[in-house]
């Protein structure tokens, strides 16, 4: 039944998640033999994407697939569900990403030390003085050819519905000029419910919208753009006419 956890489910979300770390440690060693840090990092995430969706028993319903390509480098804007939702983009997405975070992250067991080794920009989000700033290592990395990876709501729905969009994603994108393309994550937590520590074989759908391009975007209308994707993400997710779901302010 649902409630009842056995053996091996919890051995699937422990070697999921626990690979992580070793598959980006072992990519280490791939630079000590002339691989550049950019392939070893791309190796670890594309192996351990295959390997832990295999061991979860994840499987992605997309629609929209070719928009995950045709516009690189991007910003890939995602709705935070769940805690799936790294496996989720790092099967997508595949090479060549960035992802930001909030510093808090770094301090947490095994999941700080992945990203860290994956190349996450960490934002300080209490003490930043330039905005502009702290995003500049986001802005070298799309410089580089990189994509950056971000949840724009900052942080996990409690209850599945969408949350208010922060603007940071959108200042970076008007900065930098790179498109930015929505991963709308329609089900996650059929994978990993809220205040679940076990992961449970799921379908996901994913629906990738067509890439935002944002090259005459200005300082001026970075806000009404962050409502009108908050209202694309909300289309999608069919909770536009849901109690407490208005546009971001």
């Amino acid at each position: 039944s649902r409630g009842w956890v056995g053996v091996s489910d919890l051995a699937r979300t422990v070697a999921t998640f626990g690979t992580a770390l070793p598959t980006f440690a072992a990519g280490l060693p791939f630079r000590l033999l002339g691989g550049t840090e950019r392939e070893s990092t791309n190796l670890s995430l594309s192996v351990w994407a295959g390997m832990a969706s295999i061991i979860a028993g994840l499987k992605l319903i997309v629609e929209g697939e070719k928009h995950l390509w045709s516009h690189r480098p991007a910003i890939f804007i995602f709705n935070h569900q769940s805690a799936m939702d790294m496996l989720i983009c790092a099967k997508l997405l595949r090479e060549d990403i960035v992802g930001i975070a909030k510093k808090e992250v770094q301090r947490q067991p095994l999941v700080g030390p992945v990203l860290k080794l994956a190349g996450t920009v960490f934002i300080d989000r209490e003490n930043v003085r330039d905005p502009k700033e702290a995003m500049r290592p986001a802005v070298e990395a799309l410089n580089e050819g990189k994509s950056i990876v971000v949840a724009p709501e900052g942080t996990r729905s409690t209850n599945g519905k969408l949350g208010e969009f922060k603007r940071g994603a959108f200042h970076l994108a008007q900065q930098s000029g790179a498109p930015v393309v929505p991963i709308v994550i329609h089900n996650a937590l059929d994978a990993l419910p809220n205040k679940s520590m076990i992961i449970r074989p799921a379908e996901v759908k994913v629906t990738i919208l067509e890439p935002i391009e944002t090259s005459d975007w200005t300082l001026r209308n970075v806000a009404p753009q962050t409502r009108r994707i908050h209202r694309l993400f909300l289309e999608a997710l069919d909770q536009l006419d849901e109690p407490g779901q208005a546009d971001t302010e």
